[in-house]
């Protein structure tokens, strides 16, 4: 039988997730600002790629740290676990530039919305909108991992364009 704490307990554990998740790619967004933006532009530029990426990276790794948990010696869990917390790290990124496309976006139909509420909007409404039933937990919410996981995996071993040096140093002179 269910009671009324259970009921409180799952009610907090979401919001905690929420708000948490919420917290982590407004944080990542700011501290790794040209990760986001790649991993933005991945997005941008070939979504249905990126969602297949992620999809392909998810399966495959995601195989792999199953097994990797499930061995009885403990380097292999320790690698497991490693393999998990990159795919997390690279998640994070792509959620950071997936809110940040959005906050673009919510910035050009309220022009008078600050960069920071912008996103903090954008990343709530890329959170929430995977709480909606059904449509959300079996659609929205796996399409937003894989290109989250896709995006961010590009963003991360995307190597940066090399900066040409403004004036070229003359070791000659002396």
């Amino acid at each position: 039988m269910t009671t009324i704490g259970d009921v409180l307990a799952v009610i907090g554990i979401v919001a905690a997730i929420v708000l948490s998740t919420w917290a982590l790619v407004i944080t990542v967004s700011i501290l790794f600002g040209r990760r986001t933006v790649r991993a933005q532009a991945r997005i941008e530029q070939a979504p249905v790629k990126t969602v297949l990426l992620g999809a392909v990276i998810a399966l495959i790794l995601g195989f792999i740290v199953v097994a990797l948990l499930h061995q009885p010696a403990p380097p292999g869990k320790l690698v497991g676990w490693v393999i998990f917390l990159l795919m997390l790290v690279a998640t994070a990124i792509g959620l950071s530039g997936l809110a940040g496309l959005l906050a673009q976006h919510l910035a050009q139909m309220e022009p008078s919305l600050s960069p920071y509420g912008a996103l903090s909007r954008a990343a709530f409404l890329c959170v929430i909108a995977t709480l909606l039933p059904i449509l959300g937990w079996f659609v929205v919410a796996p399409l937003t991992l894989f290109a989250s996981l896709g995006a961010g995996t590009q963003a991360i071993l995307e190597r940066a364009p090399a900066v040409a040096p403004s004036q070229p140093t003359n070791a000659t002179a002396t």
